[in-house]
């Protein structure tokens, strides 16, 4: 083993444990972050990506969480005093962001700012600690450094192109840019009204997500029936394909959006179950980049088609999250399994296995979705009323989605050929 350098600087551990909670904070504080613009954002380009680096984001908390509790000093205080931002001030800072208003804004203010000065904590940490004691910390920083650099890179990269000839675009990604750069080197008053960093960064209440401009999206609400008429009439195993993935790109989108929007929402869930909803999430994000490249690749593009959506529209407001999930993990995703896996047989048997791997691992992954409403029962507790509202609302959202289904199997030839229009199942 090499010998420790007397000389080498070793940050105390109890310097070490603040430092890990502080950023498990901010990293948290991204993740909600960045599932809020999720929402707020309608490029798809943009959402998709916004809703893998909230995820990341998640696993770097976690890794900060999981280090701090192995770093308990049994010494006094020596050797540190703190020198970064309060737990309240970094909260302002991301308060702030949350009402960058364009996609300009929120890259310049995320990409531009935040995200490298934070990269800048983890990089002086990583060179003024000792790799010896240190090590187990240090790697995990490395870790992380990896995933912000990349974050930071494509944040540019999109910048670069959405500006490129947006003259207002430009002034509102440096504006914003120079505002959290001067919020994070001399933290003054808030610029918006003061919360707890226990409270939830923003509420949508009556909000509806964005949407991409490039989509055709039809809604679906329960009876209310679609927004518009709609009549598919593809005219090839191809088109009937392209329909399918249309809708299919849209209703994965869907589900990522309520699923950030629970985890913007409501900040007390058990964190464990805050970490997995956001995996799931990522994984509703990489299901609709599947889709949307196989799409392209039959020649497609995202407003070829009507694309039906109907998620948001089956849960509205609903204050209640367990019932927000029962409709997603329960309802629709309990469901979409039925026929996904018909889908990925006849697809294997007519030879096409692009579709048949998406399928293959959509089917794995929403197992799993399927799995974590386990939560459910977990977070309703010992209330025999609240469970039996719980089990009645998922009866009274089965019904609902069976109509719907019913109506989707009417238009829709590649689910004709599948199952019987008066069956109950999915449009995923």
């Amino acid at each position: 083993m090499v010998a420790q350098n007397p000389t080498v600087r070793c940050h105390p551990v109890a310097e070490a444990h603040w430092f890990m909670e502080c950023f498990a904070f901010a990293e948290r504080r991204g993740m909600e972050l960045l599932a809020a613009w999720v929402w707020t954002t309608g490029d798809l380009d943009a959402k998709l990506e916004f809703g893998r680096h909230a995820y990341e984001d998640a696993t770097h908390a976690e890794l900060f969480l999981q280090r701090s509790t192995e770093l308990r000093s049994a010494l006094p205080t020596y050797g540190w005093q703190p020198r970064m931002l309060d737990l309240d001030t970094l909260d302002q800072v991301f308060r702030a962001l949350i009402h960058a208003p364009t996609l300009a804004s929120k890259l310049g203010a995320l990409y531009g700012a935040l995200k490298p000065w934070t990269l800048r904590q983890y990089e002086a940490y990583v060179r003024e600690g000792d790799p010896i004691m240190e090590g187990p910390t240090l790697r995990l920083l490395e870790q992380i450094m990896v995933d912000e650099r990349r974050h930071i890179a494509w944040g540019q990269a999109f910048l670069d192109a959405l500006v490129a000839t947006d003259l207002t675009a430009q002034r509102e990604a440096e504006e914003w840019r120079a505002r959290v750069t001067g919020l994070l080197a001399a933290p003054a008053a808030p610029l918006v009204p003061a919360g707890s960093p226990s409270d939830p960064l923003v509420r949508f209440v009556g909000v509806q997500p964005a949407s991409d401009p490039r989509m055709h999206l039809v809604y679906y609400t329960p009876g209310k029936g679609p927004s518009e008429e709609v009549d598919f009439d593809p005219q090839s195993e191809t088109e009937i394909q392209q329909v399918m993935l249309s809708t299919l790109v849209s209703v994965e989108t869907e589900a990522e959006e309520l699923l950030c929007r629970i985890l913007v929402e409501y900040p007390d869930l058990p964190w464990t179950m805050r970490l997995q909803l956001a995996r799931q999430m990522w994984d509703e994000c990489r299901h609709a980049a599947s889709q949307r490249r196989i799409l392209e690749g039959l020649g497609a593009s995202l407003g070829t088609w009507p694309a039906i959506t109907y998620i948001n529209r089956f849960v509205g407001d609903e204050p209640d999250v367990l019932k927000r999930l029962i409709v997603l993990q329960r309802v629709v995703e309990g469901t979409s399994v039925d026929q996904h896996r018909p889908r990925g047989r006849f697809f294997l048997e007519q030879g096409m296995i692009a579709l048949v791997t998406m399928f293959d691992y959509v089917l794995a992954d929403e197992d799993g979705h399927i799995a974590l409403s386990r939560w459910i029962p977990v977070v309703a507790g010992d209330d025999p009323a609240r469970l039996h509202t719980l089990a009645a609302y998922q009866v009274r959202k089965e019904g609902e989605f069976s109509d719907f289904s019913d109506w989707l199997v009417s238009k829709r030839r590649d689910l004709q050929r599948l199952y019987q229009p008066a069956g109950a199942v999915s449009a995923r």
